[in-house]
């Protein structure tokens, strides 16, 4: 597939969300954290995603540029 995807980490149990990892080639995603797996976003549109949050634009350009760009979830705080 040759556009934008996303993946976050989740749970066995459905514990998470986790990081969120952006990227063209599934195969270059980051090892998942402890006791989490990496499940696509199938409905992820990264027109509509950057509209609603400006600050993904980096993240997606680093994406682009280096094969993937991981975040960590926000804190609630």
């Amino acid at each position: 597939m040759n556009r934008l995807q996303k993946f976050i980490e989740r749970g066995a149990f459905g514990e998470g969300p986790g990081r969120a990892a952006y990227l063209l080639d599934p195969t270059k995603l980051p090892k998942p954290n402890s006791g989490f797996e990496w499940r696509a976003v199938s409905d992820f549109r990264p027109g509509e995603a950057i509209l609603a949050e400006p600050g993904l634009k980096p993240v997606f350009e680093t994406a682009l540029k280096s094969g993937c760009a991981a975040v960590a979830r926000a804190s609630d705080a």
